[in-house]
């Protein structure tokens, strides 16, 4: 898993990859502790913790980029 300053520098390009990595990620390991064969339950919520990291920069990205169009556009 990427730290926070790592996800920091990727584009939304990047991080929507890196989200649809983690949610199939979070699925086999919910298959797998449902199933008995996880030894590390605790990844579940590490997993949950990191999709929602990536959630949070991914709404910063584009409200940084509406606040820019709006400049272009003379709005406030």
């Amino acid at each position: 898993m990427k730290t926070q300053e790592e996800l920091k520098k990727l584009d939304a390009k990047k991080l929507n990859e890196e989200l649809s990595e983690l949610k199939n990620h979070l699925i086999k390991l919910q298959f797998d502790i449902r199933s008995g064969q996880a030894k590390n339950t605790h990844m579940l919520k590490v997993t949950r913790k990191q999709i929602a990291r990536i959630q949070t920069l991914m709404r910063a990205h584009s409200a940084q980029n509406q606040t820019t169009e709006d400049k272009v556009r003379g709005r406030s």
